[in-house]
C-alpha cells in the first residue's frame, strides 16, 4: 500500500537534496578553480620560456652586430674626427648634405651605428639594432638615406613586436606597417628598434624581457615612457630622428625628461596602419598617433613635411583613410607675430605643477615676448579633462590588459594598473565611493574611471558625447580668445626616480594627456633646467599634502633633480600641426638668443 511521506522526512528529503546541491556546486568550483590555477600554471610557464629564449636570442643578435660594426669601421677607415663631425651636425643640414651627396649615406650610417651602440651599452635603450635594407629605400627620396631609429611596436616584416609581454613573442608582422613603408619611401633607413614598458601602459621605462631604461644623463632616474628608448637615443646623440608613439604623452613626456623634443600630431593626419598591438589600442576615442623625436624643432619638422606633402605623397597611397591634407610650409615659416596663449596650473583640473616647471612657462614667456610674440594669460574652460582621459582609455574595464599580461611576469611599471584592471567591478565601484567619501579624490577618480564606458550607466555613446562636448567647448574659447598657440607646463615635474618607492603619481601626467583629449597637436622644447633655488621653493611651497600623488611627486623632487632638463609644452588647434611646429621653433630660437 502507498504510504505518504511524513512531513519531517520530506525536511529530511529537501535537506539533503539541498547539501548535495551545494556539494556538487562547490566540487564544480573547486575543479573550475584547479582548472583555472593548471591553466594558468602551464601557461606562465610556457611565457616564462619564451622570455628566456627571446632574450638570450636578443642578447647575441647584439654581440654579433657589435663585432660586425667594428670590422665595418675598419674596413671603412672612419675617424673619430669625421665620426664626430656627421653627429653634430643637426638633424635638417645632416639631410642636405645627404640629399647633395657630400656625406656618403653609408658612412653616417656608421657613424649613427656607433654611437647607438655606446648609448646602448650606457642606458640599455635598443631591442635590437637592424642590419640596413638598402633594396627597400628610395635614397632620392626626401630623407635621402638619413638613419632612423623606431620603438618597438613600430611592426617590420619577419619581426616580433613584443613591447615587453611574452605573449606576443613569436608572432612576427607579416609586413611593414605603414609608417614604416612610408618612411622608406621616403628615404628613412630604420637601423635599431628600442625599448618600452611593459604593454606601453606606463611612464616608466622597464619590461621583464627587455630589462630597464636608464635616462641618458642621470643613470638614477627614469627617461621616461611609453617611449623610453627613443628619448633616450635621441637625447644620448644616438639617433638624428626617431619615431615614437603617444597616448597620453608618450612621446612628449620622455623627450621633456631627457631633454629633446618630441611632436605629438593631430590623430589622423598620419597614417597609422598595421601597428602592434597594445593594451588600450583597440579604443577609438582617444586613440594614439605617432609621431618623431629628434634633437631639435627642425629634425621633427622636416620629417612631418616629408610625410605630409602631396608632393610625394606616398602615405597617402598607403592609407586611403587618411584626408590628404597638404603640408602648408608657410605656417611654419611665417613672419606675422603670433597671438600665444600661456597658463600654469590655474584649472581644478589639472594637477599642481612643481616650481622649476612653472619657472620653465615663465622664460617661455619672456623670450616669445622678446621676438615680438604678444602673451596673453588664458584658463582652461571647465571641463573634467583628466577624467574623461581616463575612461576613454580604460572604456573595455581593462580587460585587456588583463588578458595580455595573463600568466606573464608582471613589470613593477605596470602592476597598479594591472591589479585595478583584475579587482572585480563591484569592489571597484565600492572603493571609490569609499575613497570620494574620505575626500581621496584622486583614488576615487582612477577606480571610478577604470570601471570603463559603462561606469556612469550611459555607456560609450554617451562617453563619446562628453568628450565632443568638451572638446567643442576648448576650441569655441580658443577661438573666441584669438589665439594661435599655446604653452604650458611639459608635465609636473622632472624625471622621477628610475624605480619610485613612493607610490603612484599618475595625477602628473595631466598636462599631457590634456591634448590627447583634445585631439590637439602637441610638442615639447627644452627650456631649462632644474636649481638648487627650485627644490629649496618645492621643499618650502610645493602642497605635498593634497594628495597622494602630490606626496610622491614631491618625495621624488630631492636632490637628485638638480640639473636636470625642463621643458615646456607648446600646442594648437586640430589639424594645425604646422602652427604648433611655428610656435615650437619660435620658442627654440627664443630661448637660445637668451
Amino acid at each position: 500500500d502507498f504510504k505518504p511521506v511524513s512531513m519531517g522526512r520530506r525536511q529530511s528529503l529537501a535537506l539533503a537534496l539541498i547539501a548535495s546541491a551545494a556539494i556538487a556546486a562547490a566540487a564544480s568550483g573547486l575543479a573550475s578553480l584547479l582548472y583555472d590555477w593548471r591553466r594558468r600554471s602551464v601557461r606562465a610557464a610556457d611565457l616564462s620560456l619564451r622570455r628566456q629564449r627571446r632574450r638570450a636570442d636578443l642578447a647575441e643578435a647584439k654581440a654579433r652586430f657589435v663585432e660586425s660594426v667594428k670590422a665595418a669601421t675598419e674596413r671603412a677607415g672612419l675617424s673619430p674626427a669625421e665620426e664626430a663631425e656627421i653627429l653634430a651636425l643637426p638633424t635638417a643640414e645632416l639631410v642636405g648634405r645627404l640629399q647633395a651627396r657630400t656625406l656618403d649615406h653609408r658612412r653616417v650610417l656608421l657613424a649613427y651605428q656607433r654611437r647607438a651602440i655606446d648609448v646602448d651599452s650606457r642606458t640599455n635603450c635598443a631591442v635590437e639594432f637592424l642590419a640596413p635594407d638598402w633594396a627597400g629605400v628610395d635614397l632620392d627620396g626626401p630623407l635621402a638615406g638619413l638613419p632612423v631609429s623606431l620603438k618597438d611596436n613600430f611592426c617590420l616584416a619577419g619581426r616580433d613586436s613584443c613591447v615587453g609581454c611574452s605573449a606576443l613573442i613569436g608572432r612576427p608582422a607579416e609586413a611593414d606597417c605603414s609608417p614604416v613603408a612610408a618612411l622608406k619611401a621616403l628615404g628613412g633607413v630604420p637601423f635599431v628598434r628600442t625599448a618600452v614598458p611593459q604593454s606601453m601602459m606606463s611612464v616608466l621605462s622597464s619590461n621583464p624581457i627587455d630589462g630597464t631604461v636608464r635616462h641618458p644623463s642621470a643613470p638614477g632616474r627614469s627617461p621616461g615612457g611609453s617611449s623610453s628608448g627613443e628619448a633616450t637615443l635621441v637625447a644620448g646623440g644616438g639617433s638624428p630622428l626617431g619615431l615614437g608613439t603617444d597616448l597620453g604623452g608618450s612621446i612628449r613626456l620622455p623627450a621633456a625628461w631627457c631633454g629633446c623634443v618630441g611632436f605629438k600630431p593631430t590623430n589622423g593626419r598620419l597614417t597609422s596602419q598595421g601597428f602592434g598591438a597594445a593594451a588600450a589600442g583597440a579604443q577609438r576615442l582617444v586613440p594614439g598617433t605617432w609621431g618623431p623625436l629628434a634633437p631639435d624643432v627642425g629634425g621633427v619638422a622636416l620629417l612631418m613635411s616629408a610625410m605630409c606633402s602631396a608632393r610625394p605623397g606616398y602615405q597617402y597611397r598607403l592609407d586611403p583613410e587618411l584626408p590628404p591634407l597638404d603640408w602648408a610650409g608657410d605656417d611654419c615659416d611665417g613672419q606675422r607675430p603670433l597671438v600665444i596663449g600661456y597658463f600654469v596650473d590655474e584649472s581644478p583640473h589639472l594637477f599642481d605643477a612643481l616650481p622649476c616647471m612653472r619657472r620653465a612657462v615663465q622664460l617661455a614667456k619672456s623670450a616669445l615676448e622678446s621676438r615680438g610674440h604678444r602673451l596673453v594669460a588664458w584658463r582652461l574652460p571647465d571641463a573634467p579633462y583628466f577624467e574623461l582621459y581616463l575612461r576613454c582609455v580604460f572604456s573595455d574595464g581593462g580587460r585587456r590588459l588583463v588578458d595580455l599580461l595573463d600568466g606573464d611576469e608582471v613589470s613593477p611599471a605596470v602592476r597598479h594598473s594591472l591589479d585595478t584592471a583584475r579587482t572585480p567591478r563591484w569592489l571597484r565601484r565600492a572603493r571609490a565611493r569609499a575613497a570620494a567619501a574620505y575626500g581621496r579624490r584622486e583614488a576615487a577618480v582612477w577606480l571610478e574611471a577604470s570601471l570603463g564606458a559603462d561606469a556612469d550607466g550611459g555607456g560609450v555613446w554617451h562617453l563619446a558625447q562628453r568628450l565632443a562636448d568638451a572638446r567643442r567647448q576648448f576650441c569655441f574659447a580658443w577661438r573666441q580668445a584669438g589665439l594661435d598657440g599655446l604653452i604650458c607646463p611639459a608635465g609636473a615635474c622632472p624625471a622621477v626616480h628610475l624605480a619610485p618607492t613612493s607610490g603612484s603619481f599618475t595625477g602628473a601626467l595631466s598636462f599631457f594627456n590634456l591634448f590627447n583629449t583634445l585631439n590637439c597637436p602637441a610638442g615639447t622644447v627644452p627650456v631649462t633646467r632644474v636649481t638648487a633655488e627650485d627644490l629649496a621653493e618645492a621643499a618650502a611651497a610645493y602642497p605635498a599634502g593634497k594628495s597622494a600623488w602630490h606626496r610622491s611627486v614631491a618625495a621624488m623632487h630631492d636632490a637628485g633633480s638638480d640639473g636636470l632638463p625642463v621643458s615646456v609644452q607648446c600646442a594648437a588647434l586640430p589639424w594645425r600641426d604646422e602652427a604648433c611646429l611655428r610656435l615650437m621653433a619660435e620658442l627654440e630660437a627664443a630661448v637660445a638668443r637668451q
